[in-house]
């Protein structure tokens, strides 16, 4: 199942917050701690008291604050480099995913196509063999992928994703809560294509899974 690249870029934008969210509260921590630490150690300083056990007191537990102080230094530059190798792995990720690897369609297939249909056989109630029908089909890429865009009558009915291999075009219908509504399915194969036409079937499967086949014929809509 193809997944839309929006939903898979806010899913790895989630977890990327959460992980920097843990991080940044443990530098946080640390730095308080050395805000501590230096006020304690000021304060020690300011003392007069001259007794040999108390300095010695002292001196073992600023050895002491001077170890974990050791050790918390060495976790914060432990967490800022996973930090910022957080950020360096999810931007790569992102980037990966949206970087195109398709072959967007060529300049002799991209734009509108007028597409005159005809059915050609039904076991479908609401096809009937011979019926015609005539729409505009958009052939368009992104960053994402390549698409057919139907309009009937100046209204969007339905996006195709597409792919081209040699002279045959694959057509398939993405699905949206109209197609879910209707039970209709939608597929064409594009197997005739010249710069002038382009020729093929188009399958729709319906209700208890019945069948219509359409020939489509494409010619490029005057501008």
């Amino acid at each position: 199942m193809d997944f839309h690249p929006f939903f898979v870029t806010q899913i790895i934008y989630q977890n990327s917050m959460r992980r920097m969210m843990f991080i940044n509260k443990r530098i946080d921590m640390i730095a308080r701690f050395y805000l501590i630490y230096l006020v304690i150690v000021l304060l020690m300083s300011c003392g007069q008291d001259s007794g040999r056990q108390v300095l010695a007191d002292r001196e073992k537990e600023l050895e002491k604050r001077e170890h974990n102080m050791a050790l918390m230094e060495e976790e914060y530059h432990t967490l800022l480099k996973m930090r910022d190798s957080l950020l360096a792995t999810e931007s790569a990720a992102l980037e990966g995913y949206t970087t195109s690897t398709h072959e967007p369609w060529p300049d002799s297939v991209l734009g509108e196509w007028n597409s005159r249909m005809v059915c050609r056989a039904s076991r479908c109630a609401n096809y009937v063999v011979g019926d015609q029908r005539h729409e505009v089909w958009r052939f368009y890429s992104d960053s994402v992928g390549s698409y057919v865009q139907v309009v009937n009558n100046d209204e969007h009915i339905r996006i195709f994703k597409g792919q081209q291999n040699g002279n045959e075009i694959t057509l398939n219908i993405l699905t949206d809560n109209n197609m879910t509504r209707s039970m209709v399915t939608r597929r064409a194969q594009l197997d005739n294509i010249s710069p002038n036409v382009m020729k093929g079937t188009l399958v729709l499967i319906g209700k208890n899974n019945c069948e219509t086949v359409f020939s489509v014929e494409l010619t490029p809509k005057a501008e």
